[in-house]
């Protein structure tokens, strides 16, 4: 099983993006996790672009969808919401068929108490009207993430950790029964 693991964070040190990583070191003998973490390449989403003048990031990024099994996409919150790197990521992906029915899990990491929880309901929102199978199950909303990450930014925090397992484990079984 192959999963797209899609950083809506453009911050080098982001903590979604270590979080993502560590999935990548925890992942099971028989699932892959691809980390993608060029979100800040994408340019801004023009609808007046016809198909052959994608811009080339956009087709990379849509062609490591179609290659996936699966994608997670853990997520800050901004402003109470979806940051404007990933929307404008899912607005370029509107008008593609990669993400019908593909079966796609959230997870956001945030420093506050609430764990990123307020991008999570707008994502969700944005995932059902492109017609993705969001899978419920597994989704993590990791709060105070300073305490659970080192200076090096690799995770320490064993709830986490198992929280990971589980949710690995879920997409997988969503997948298989797809």
């Amino acid at each position: 099983m192959n999963l797209l693991a899609i950083s809506g964070s453009v911050r080098s040190g982001s903590y979604n993006l270590a979080l993502l990583r560590a999935m990548k070191e925890r992942c099971p003998e028989d699932v892959s996790v691809r980390v993608y973490d060029q979100i800040k390449e994408i340019p801004i989403f023009d609808p007046e672009i016809i198909d052959s003048d994608t811009p080339d990031s956009v087709r990379s990024l849509i062609s490591m969808i179609r290659e996936s099994d699966g994608v997670i996409i853990s997520t800050p919150e901004y402003a109470h919401g979806v940051p404007g790197a990933l929307k404008n990521a899912l607005d370029w992906l509107v008008s593609s068929d990669a993400l019908i029915l593909k079966p796609m899990r959230v997870t956001s990491v945030s420093t506050s108490g609430l764990g990123g929880v307020r991008s999570h309901s707008p994502l969700l929102l944005i995932l059902s009207a492109m017609n993705t199978n969001v899978v419920v199950e597994g989704s993590m909303n990791v709060p105070y993430a300073q305490r659970k990450f080192d200076e090096n930014m690799n995770l320490t925090d064993d709830f986490t950790k198992k929280a990971i397992k589980t949710s690995l484990l879920a997409m997988q079984l969503a997948i298989e029964n797809a």
